[in-house]
């Protein structure tokens, strides 16, 4: 009884065992299963992540890694042309403005100044001429004086229509005081003029004798004695005796700057390089003005008054003042690069550079116009001395009166010529014109 008893149990305990067994069989291929199914769906997830991250843009900085040197090149070019549709809205037009640009930066030698035989037009104004310009074709000269008038000349045949103007008369159409400044602005077809009635005129230059001007800007407190405008005619610069310099919008015809730094009257004004007019005053200054910045730096080395400054090129700018002095600067010293002097007595009251070149014009008041070269070297093949220097390049020429202004171009010379200075009658000569 008792063995049988003994199997009975062995049997009891066989039997749940095998059902133990059996449950974790099944338990095991359940998490077996499990376990696959998440593998799967890792595996899915991966793909899929691999995939949206092959279909995702690269970064800029993976490409700048992976670009070869020719598509960097290519790609800043593109992006260069962009930026200019964007600013300027005419890639030719940005493209010439550097090509201009730069033929700015590139410096001429001139060798040899031949002055051929000069014609004298004198059946223009009453009273001393006091200012000329010149077309860029040297066809045309304009002129100023202290008639009141305003005066186109056919540079070969002497033709002349003069624009009236009459002292005192406020409605004869034109200045009603001394003309002491003439620009023309071909890119927008202005002439522009100003004078001792503080106003600045705009003509026609193609309108036939006896025509009023067009427009008239008012804005000086004193005698406006210079104008100059941007190459582009784009702005329109005029200094007075009220010691300021003003910038003009020649599109919308108004003042959009003042500038102030003289403490004494200006005197002279010259311009070349892009908002940086070039300005000589009565308090015996010169200052090269950044317009864009509203600065300027200042040079005094004069002891007199500064009646004409000239621009040669970027970097390099001459100034001649009542002490007979010129001298010749640049933007980067203080201190004058050279200079050569005329005696305390003779004024130098004009002056004309050769732009980008090494030659520039100077008028006296005692009716003589003076060529100098600067450069290093005296001129001469065995000379050893390499330093800086001004050295007369032609002979004077002797002009029937005080020497107002030059205005040069491509193959002509034109001098404004009168018995007495612009700006006053300290030397009066009766027998000039």
């Amino acid at each position: 009884m008792v063995l049988k008893k003994r199997k009975r149990v062995l049997a009891g305990a066989a039997g749940k065992s095998a059902k133990a067994a059996r449950k974790k069989a099944t338990t095991a291929e359940a998490e077996v299963e499990r376990a696959a199914a998440d593998a799967n769906v890792d595996s899915e997830d991966e793909a899929s992540s691999e995939e949206a991250a092959a279909a995702a843009p690269k970064s800029d900085d993976e490409e700048e890694f992976f670009e070869t040197p020719d598509e960097k090149r290519v790609r800043l070019a593109k992006e260069y042309l962009g930026r200019l549709e964007g600013e300027q809205g005419s890639v030719q037009e940005q493209l010439a403005r550097d090509v201009d640009e730069q033929a700015k930066r590139t410096r001429v030698q001139v060798e040899d100044v031949v002055l051929g035989e000069h014609r004298l037009h004198q059946q223009g104004h009453r009273l001393a001429v006091t200012c000329v310009c010149l077309s860029s074709d040297d066809s045309t000269a304009y002129t100023g004086g202290k008639d009141c008038t305003v005066v186109r000349w056919d540079v070969e045949t002497g033709k002349k229509a003069i624009y009236p103007g009459r002292r005192n008369q406020f409605d004869c159409g034109g200045h009603f005081e001394k003309v002491l400044g003439v620009c023309l602005v071909e890119p927008r077809s202005l002439l522009v003029s100003a004078g001792v009635d503080r106003l600045v005129r705009f003509w026609d230059p193609r309108a036939p004798s006896k025509s009023t001007c067009k427009e008239t800007l008012q804005g000086h407190n004193s005698a406006v004695t210079g104008v100059a405008a941007e190459e582009d005619g784009s702005q329109l610069y005029t200094v007075s005796l009220d010691k300021s310099l003003k910038v003009w919008d020649l599109r919308t015809k108004r003042c959009v700057d003042t500038l102030f730094g003289h403490v004494s009257g200006v005197a002279s004004l010259d311009l070349y390089n892009k908002n940086r007019p070039l300005t000589g005053g009565v308090d015996k200054t010169v200052r090269l003005w950044k317009v864009d910045k509203e600065s300027h730096l200042m040079f005094n080395r004069h002891s007199q008054s500064v009646d004409a400054v000239t621009v040669a090129d970027q970097d390099r700018f001459l100034s001649g003042s009542q002490d007979g002095n010129l001298f010749l600067w640049s933007h980067a010293s203080k201190k004058p690069l050279t200079s050569t002097s005329l005696g305390s007595n003779t004024w130098i009251s004009a002056l004309r550079a050769v732009r980008r070149g090494n030659v520039v014009f100077g008028g006296t008041i005692d009716g003589q116009l003076r060529c100098w070269r600067f450069g290093r070297g005296g001129g001469q093949a065995d000379d050893d001395d390499k330093s800086l220097r001004l050295t007369e390049a032609a002979p004077p020429v002797a002009l029937p009166g005080c020497v107002n202004a030059i205005a040069v171009g491509r193959r002509v010379l034109a001098c404004a010529i009168g018995k007495e200075h612009r700006l006053g009658r300290w030397y009066h000569d009766k027998q000039q014109k």
